[in-house]
């Protein structure tokens, strides 16, 4: 596969942040092409050479933040000290230090009636994890508990705690309200199916 051209990848991130700035101000419904070309300086010659409309940009950028989210803030580590048997968890400091630089997309992905699809795309993406956590040596696999319990009980509590944070102005630091966080989700539920260590902090 070739080098993708540096002047593709600036022009994409240049749409990507007049994006995440749009969102301060306007609903994914309401973001326009004009909007988003004048916010990144490009022309909308060079919008139409990268994505064919606007919901195709819009469902190019939403699904490739929430790929990066993820990548940002899972870790793997051995299962029970082999090496060969690796299993995923998210580490709260990174969750709550990349939802504060990117507040605007994270509201929205909570709250916009049009990210009811990205809504879901971050929650089975969630509960993948979850699953490939629990794989290995528990006697109660999650999956014998309704997805949609598990699911709306990790993602709402997880979006819903970022939310007021974001509201509130951040007035926890990032490695506080992960540490709150972790102590939260140490639940009996947890306990029970195996996802007592699946949400850590760096400071507890």
């Amino acid at each position: 596969m070739g080098k993708i051209d540096p002047r593709v990848i600036k022009t994409r991130k240049k749409l990507r942040q007049a994006f995440l700035d749009l969102l301060k101000t306007r609903s994914l419904s309401e973001m326009n092409i004009k909007d988003l070309t004048n916010q990144a300086a490009v022309t909308r010659g060079t919008f139409y050479l990268h994505y064919r409309d606007k919901d195709t940009f819009i469902e190019t950028i939403m699904e490739e933040i929430i790929e990066d989210f993820y990548e940002s803030v899972i870790e793997y580590v051995p299962y029970q000290g082999d090496d060969e048997k690796q299993i995923p968890r998210i580490v709260l400091d990174k969750v709550f230090a990349y939802i504060g630089n990117s507040p605007e997309f994270f509201v929205t992905l909570l709250n916009e009636n049009d990210a009811e699809d990205y809504r879901v795309l971050f929650s089975e993406r969630l509960y993948d994890y979850v699953l490939a956590h629990v794989n290995y040596g528990n006697s109660i696999p999650v999956r014998k508990m309704p997805k949609e319990l598990v699911n709306n009980f990790v993602v709402y509590s997880l979006l819903g705690i970022a939310n007021a944070w974001v509201n509130e102005g951040q007035i926890y630091a990032n490695h506080y309200i992960a540490a709150m966080v972790s102590k939260m989700y140490r639940s009996e539920l947890f306990i029970e199916v195996g996802l007592s260590d699946f949400f850590v902090s760096e400071t507890i």
